[in-house]
């Protein structure tokens, strides 16, 4: 909200200087030209859109709010909207290079935990990258049945009245049928869905599915529990495609970009990875699937989990959380829904986690490569323009740089001398807010220079000249 009333302000203050030198800068076609709302508007949709189409979270803790007053339910949905809208829109804006990185580790993960259970039974079934996006994002969550027992007027328990309803014509004992049930008995046309007690992970889910307790869903059944919309997905794709298209054509017409443009630009190249990466994982389940069984004893893997957990404290979490590995720190059994961002179990470095850190390091330097379309842009000031190609070089030489600097390490390994290990650790630990300072430069000057743009910066895309006429 705050950045959108920055915008506003910026806009309107742009606008009047442009007002105020129509007469002696604009030439009398003014339809070529464009207005500094329509440039902040397109940046904006674009970017809140790609966002918002993106980001497939896990399933929510389930609440049963029937019964409820409307200001309890209130709170719930107050309280559902800022954990599980506000704040992965707010992380993907700051560090959508991170998420990006969890996206391709449960994109891993998914695809193993899918052939893991297409060999339970060693035959070919229907086991997709989905059912694994939908274990992962805990899709099946246990629960525990009320005991309700309903009295007649006589105060006579159920156990009486299954024994009336069995000597009724035409009803057997155990089939379950209820259509001759005295008329004093008060029916529940509503299922009780019980108490919601945790999500099932990865093992227990195995466990059930082997044990016969368990069925994945079909496709179909998963496509139908997604909140997706054609529609809505045809718009973004539809507007991004216009938003790059008009980006292209501007470089192609020698017209300058804003940099609110280019920062829009990587933003939704990263948000498309991001895209790319969740394709098959359900979007935005709101409530699982209910399991009623009875789990197992815990394996070694869980036990395992159950004593990270106790005694992990902030400083542990906090760096699991940076590099991506917060699943082996966390067991489902213990919580009450899947973490915003979980990957699922995690033992050792495997394939998925070198993966997602490759991908969130090569996509990382390309959005840092995007900030070189505005190197030669006008700028108000030098120092605004130095800060731009400062910013421009560390987001793009940070990623490969603490690559090399890994590689480095694991080379020399046991040779590194005290002196020499100091100084890597520390260009380590200097290297990511020395990226994320330079993030947040670009950021700032993107939104200052509005203020101030060339005039050339507002000239419009004359399509016509793209295509041969005579």
């Amino acid at each position: 909200m705050a950045l959108a009333i920055a915008l506003y302000s910026l806009s309107g203050r742009a606008a009047q200087n442009l007002a105020s030198n129509t007469t002696e800068c604009l030439p009398s076609c003014a339809s070529q030209y464009r207005s500094l709302p329509r440039i902040v508007f397109s940046c904006l949709t674009t970017f809140f859109l790609c966002i918002w189409v993106a980001l497939h979270l896990n399933v929510p803790e389930p609440v049963d709010t029937r019964g409820l007053s409307r200001l309890k339910r209130l709170k719930i949905r107050v309280k559902s909207f800022f954990r599980c809208t506000v704040v992965p829109i707010f992380v993907t804006l700051v560090f959508p290079e991170w998420v990006l990185g969890i996206a391709v580790r449960q994109f891993v993960k998914a695809t193993e935990l899918a052939k893991k259970i297409r060999e339970l039974r060693n035959e070919e079934t229907e086991v997709t990258r989905q059912h694994g996006f939908f274990i992962l994002m805990g899709g099946f969550h246990l629960f525990e049945r009320r005991q309700t027992l309903s009295s007649n007027k006589n105060g006579e328990k159920d156990g009486e009245d299954a024994q009336l309803l069995a000597q009724q014509p035409g009803v057997e004992a155990g089939d379950g049928r209820r259509d001759h049930a005295p008329s004093d008995r008060r029916i529940d046309l509503v299922e009780d869905i019980g108490s919601p007690v945790h999500p099932l992970d990865e093992f227990d889910v195995i466990r059930l599915i082997e044990a016969g307790k368990l069925c994945l869903p079909p496709s179909v059944e998963l496509d139908d529990k997604c909140k997706s919309d054609g529609l809505a997905k045809f718009l973004v794709v539809a507007q991004t495609i216009w938003f790059i298209a008009q980006c292209i054509s501007r470089k192609v017409s020698k017209l300058p970009l804003t940099e609110l443009e280019v920062v829009t630009l990587g933003h939704t190249l990263l948000t498309v990875a991001i895209y790319i990466a969740w394709w098959d994982k359900p979007y935005r389940v709101t409530f699982p699937v209910r399991v009623y069984e009875t789990l197992p004893e815990r394996t070694r893997e869980q036990e395992q989990l159950k004593e990270e957990m106790k005694a992990a404290n902030f400083w542990a979490m906090a760096p699991a959380y940076v590099i991506g590995m917060q699943g082996s720190l966390i067991e489902l059994r213990s919580v009450k829904r899947v973490p915003m961002f979980h990957c699922g179990y995690i033992a050792d470095w495997d394939f998925g986690d070198y993966g997602g850190i490759l991908s969130t390091i090569g996509v990382g330097t390309l959005f840092g490569a995007v900030h070189f379309l505005a190197w030669s842009s006008p700028f108000p000031s030098t120092h605004m323009q130095f800060l731009w190609r400062f910013a421009t070089i560390v987001m793009t030489a940070v990623p490969p740089a603490t690559v090399v600097l890994f590689v480095l390490t694991g080379l020399i390994g046991d040779y590194v001398s005290i002196i020499l290990g100091g100084l890597i650790g520390f260009f380590l630990f200097l290297l990511p807010p020395l990226y994320f300072v330079g993030r947040g430069i670009t950021i700032v000057l993107a939104l200052v220079t509005l203020a101030a743009l060339p005039l050339d910066a507002y000239r419009d895309v004359v399509w016509s000249d793209f295509f041969p006429h005579i």
